[in-house]
């Protein structure tokens, strides 16, 4: 387990001397400070690392051991999260995590952060949903984004739920259900890769890679993919190059091999042509980007979007109120923009329905209904889908802005914000 690996992802392993060179401390380094670049968000191998050392015979301080029992019992309760939601939904699917988890050797751990599950149908996810709530999950975030031409849903959905983890741990547990595996890119339309999908592991590819759309690769990231690739069949590398196609990830897929190259590895997988294919993706991001920016239609939204994490300031507020006046959440819908949930009631709806209630669009779900909007709103507009779209309140009412996201209905908050996350970048961003 100690040997330095070879030089090759056919032959890279989980070892100690793997996650060391990963996390390229220096021979000097003291344990403590190892560590604490383990734990570091740029490479998330604590857990690892220390499972490790243990498989190794190596002892650990109280502090260490801790530390592993606490990310044990996390990846344990996932594990039977999922269990119970498998059984719910028997169409639904993991999406990285604890399929990747299962490559690495017997009694080392891959740190879980959450758990991404992939519904194939709005059913399956509403099943899900009702899973967790029965459970005690709350609702944390609910998005709905448009679907693509050929994708097996007319819409696709994202519900994220959260619970408390036990002390000391900082990081509540969360599960996000998703009907398209990429949702990482908000700007635009989610993507739903094969289906029916011939290799969980060649999903699960595309998903690492596509994690660039929203942050620099992690070294873990650069580990799980080489175990990916030397696990991949031909059928998994056709099924990879397909998805890498349909998202235009090659951009992303040729940085990750030269991260890889870097460390002395060599992919198991290679593709060919693909620097042409790079170059003609990043001349359509630009050219779909410009489009987006330049219409009125769309501009005023991804601007709004900015105030969704409480950033953008004023200028984000007046963005938003555009939108949502001016233009209409139905009509940023259909030009191909994801909107975002805020609660208005806990009723709960047959099955998906987009209501028009005055200026305002609401999804009548099986979770309670939704204003939707793309990005924070106002006070009022939660008043007036809740009041069938008449104006509640007298002419000096002092506007409230509200965050999407958040599983009670807003007078339930104790709090005038709402200022839980709009709905996962990234079906998994943090798993």
């Amino acid at each position: 387990m100690t040997d330095p690996p070879t030089g090759t992802a056919r032959d890279v392993e989980v070892s100690a001397a793997t996650v060391l060179a990963l996390l390229d401390t220096g021979p000097t380094a003291s344990r403590e400070a190892v560590l604490r670049t383990a734990r570091d968000g740029r490479h998330k191998l604590a857990a690892t690392l220390l499972s490790l050392w243990a498989e190794d015979g190596e002892a650990l301080t109280e502090a260490e051991t801790a530390e592993l029992r606490l990310h044990r019992e996390r990846v344990d309760h996932y594990r039977d999260v999922w269990s119970r939601l498998r059984t719910a939904a028997p169409g639904a699917s993991l999406l990285k995590g604890m399929t990747i988890a299962s490559l690495y050797p017997p009694g080392v751990l891959r740190a879980a952060g959450d758990l991404d599950v992939v519904c194939p149908g709005h059913e399956d996810l509403w099943s899900c949903a009702h899973e967790l709530a029965s459970t005690g999950w709350e609702l944390a975030a609910f998005t709905v984004s448009p679907a693509r031409t050929g994708d097996s849903v007319p819409l696709h959905l994202g519900a994220e739920f959260r619970s408390p983890a036990p002390e000391p741990s900082p990081d509540p547990y969360a599960v996000g259900l998703f009907t398209a595996e990429i949702v990482t890119e908000v700007r635009a339309p989610a993507w739903q890769l094969s289906r029916p999908s011939r290799s969980p592991l060649a999903l699960c590819a595309v998903a690492l890679v596509a994690e660039r759309w929203e942050r620099p690769f992690r070294s873990r990231d650069l580990l799980d993919l080489a175990l990916l690739l030397h696990h991949l069949d031909d059928m998994g590398v056709r099924q990879l190059r397909t998805d890498l196609a349909r998202t235009g990830l090659w951009p992303e897929w040729r940085e990750a091999l030269r991260s890889m190259a870097r460390l002395g590895w060599r992919p198991a997988v290679t593709l060919p042509r693909t620097r042409a294919a790079a170059v003609r993706a990043r001349l359509l991001r630009a050219a779909r980007a410009a489009a987006r920016w330049s219409s009125p239609v769309r501009a005023p939204a991804l601007i709004a979007q900015a105030g969704i994490e409480g950033e953008g300031g004023r200028l984000a507020e007046l963005a938003s109120d555009l939108a949502h006046r001016g233009i209409g959440a139905r009509r940023l819908l259909g030009a191909g923009l994801p909107l975002f949930g805020v609660p208005v009631d806990g009723r709960p709806a047959e099955r998906l329905r987009l209501d028009d209630v005055g200026r305002h669009l609401v999804a009548r779900t099986p979770l309670g209904s939704f204003l939707l909007v793309s990005g924070a709103a106002r006070r009022e507009w939660l008043d007036e889908a809740a009041g069938g779209g008449q104006a509640a309140g007298g002419p000096g009412t002092e506007p409230v802005v509200l965050r999407p996201g958040g599983g009670r209905a807003p007078e339930e908050h104790g709090a005038d914000r709402a200022t839980t996350e709009p709905g996962s970048t990234s079906a998994g961003s943090g798993t």
